[in-house]
Order: structure tokens, then C-alpha cells, then sequence
């Protein structure tokens, strides 16, 4: 009577367990369709576990063009735009081709902002540009003739004629064409010292607030300390200067 009993109860527990695995694999049948449409859910947007990113970021790569590099070494002027441009690969790595159809050179010495029709300077390069120009002024030698040159080319940096559509000259905040326009005037001995003071603000705009190492413009009192600095190196400077000229020159 026993082993009928025990016989009977493992007859029961395997249809228990054969009950229970249809139940397990029709519900798993149910279940797929939707954990694939999860997955292909999550497939479709990118960066997300299941697809393969490496695959786009590669493809994204090739289709990028590699930047031509293009330079031009004097002013010129986009005549489609009437802007002036010094796209010189003395400064630039890499600047916005003008197509030479739409390209036209332009004499340093014929150039004026102020003349009737005049291309406008490339506001946002007008420091640089002004820069290159007034150092070019000094590429025959330091004297007080080519210094009061380079002293009016550099000038222009600080009027109307660089500021933006908002009237917002970012020059002002070139601590570079003060520093320039500095050095200018104190190796300049046709402006007596005690007026290079004032001779350097009828030149320069300043911003609003000066930094630590541009306090020397802050006062006259500590613009005659630089100039006494200077003016002590002077050979140094003139030397400086001199360099600069050579590396910047351009016909």
C-alpha cells in the first residue's frame, strides 16, 4: 500500500510540473512581442545600449571635409561685401577663402576709413589688422616720421569705424594696441615727455574697468613710471619694435 501511495504522489507532481512549464511557455510567448518592441524602441535612439553608435560616429567622421587652409598676404577687399580682410598666414591658421573672383587687392596707401565709399574693416579682425598695419609703417626703420605714422594707422582701431552694429568697439578691450600705442609715442621724441600723456589719450579709448597689469593707464601718474621704464630700455624696445616690423612686413 506503500509504494502504490508514493508512486501515486509522483504520477501527481509530474503533471504538477508539466502543468506549470506550458503555463511557463505560453506566457513567454505572450511576453516576447513586447520585450522586442521595447528593444527596437530603444535601437532607434542613439548612443542607447543596442545599437551600433561606433558605426554612425565613423560614417559622421568620413562625411566631415577637412578644412582647406587659405591665406592671402596683403589687404584686400571682398567685393561682394566691401569689407576689408588681411587674411595673412602670419596670423591666421586658417581663414574664410575669398573666392578670387570677388577678390580685390588694395593699397595700404591708397586705403583711408574716413574716404567716401572706403571698404568697411572686418569689425570683428579690425584690431589685428590694424596692428599688422601700423608695424608695417615701421618695417624701413624707427623714426619719429614713421612712428607718427603707425601712430595714426593704429589710431583708427579705437574710432567709429571699428565699432559694431550695437556701437560697441571691441578694441577697447585690446590690451595689445594700448600696449602698441605706448610704445609708439614714448619712442616718439618729436612729443615732449611731459606731453605723451596726453598725446596717448587723444589716441586710444579705454574701457571701463582696467585690469591689474593695465593700471599703468589708470593715472598719468602711472603712465610716467612706464614711460621712464621704457624710455630707460629704450634700445630694447626700438629692437623689439624693429623685429616685429620684419616678421609683419607685407608688400
Amino acid at each position: 500500500m506503500k509504494g502504490k501511495k508514493n508512486q501515486k504522489n509522483q504520477n501527481i507532481n509530474r503533471r504538477n510540473f508539466v502543468g506549470d512549464t506550458v503555463k511557463i511557455v505560453a506566457l513567454g510567448s505572450l511576453l516576447m512581442p513586447i520585450a522586442e518592441a521595447c528593444n527596437n524602441k530603444r535601437s532607434s535612439k542613439p548612443g542607447i545600449p543596442g545599437t551600433d553608435s561606433t558605426k554612425t560616429k565613423r560614417s559622421t567622421a568620413k562625411s566631415k571635409k577637412k578644412r582647406k587652409k587659405w591665406s592671402h598676404e596683403s589687404l584686400v577687399m571682398n567685393t561682394q561685401t566691401n569689407v576689408l580682410h588681411l587674411p595673412t598666414a602670419k596670423v591666421y591658421t586658417y581663414y574664410d577663402e575669398i573666392k578670387s573672383n570677388h577678390l580685390k587687392e588694395i593699397s595700404r596707401t591708397a586705403w583711408s576709413p574716413m574716404a567716401e565709399n572706403a571698404p568697411k574693416l572686418n569689425k570683428q579682425q579690425s584690431g589685428t589688422i590694424l596692428e599688422i598695419l601700423s608695424l608695417n609703417e615701421l618695417k624701413q626703420g624707427i623714426n619719429d616720421e614713421y612712428l607718427n605714422t603707425a601712430t595714426n594707422t593704429l589710431a583708427i582701431a579705437f574710432t567709429s569705424a571699428c565699432e559694431n552694429m550695437k556701437g560697441y568697439n571691441l578694441n577697447t578691450t585690446n590690451f595689445r594696441l594700448h600696449e602698441l600705442m605706448l610704445q609708439l609715442i614714448v619712442l616718439n621724441t618729436g612729443i615732449a615727455v611731459a606731453d605723451k600723456w596726453q598725446a596717448f589719450n587723444s589716441k586710444i579709448k579705454k574701457p571701463d574697468q582696467l585690469r591689474k597689469r593695465q593700471q599703468w593707464m589708470a593715472s598719468e601718474n602711472n603712465f610716467n613710471e612706464r614711460v621712464r621704464y621704457i624710455l630707460d630700455r629704450q634700445t630694447d624696445y626700438m629692437n623689439r619694435l624693429t623685429e616685429r616690423a620684419r616678421k609683419y612686413s607685407f608688400t
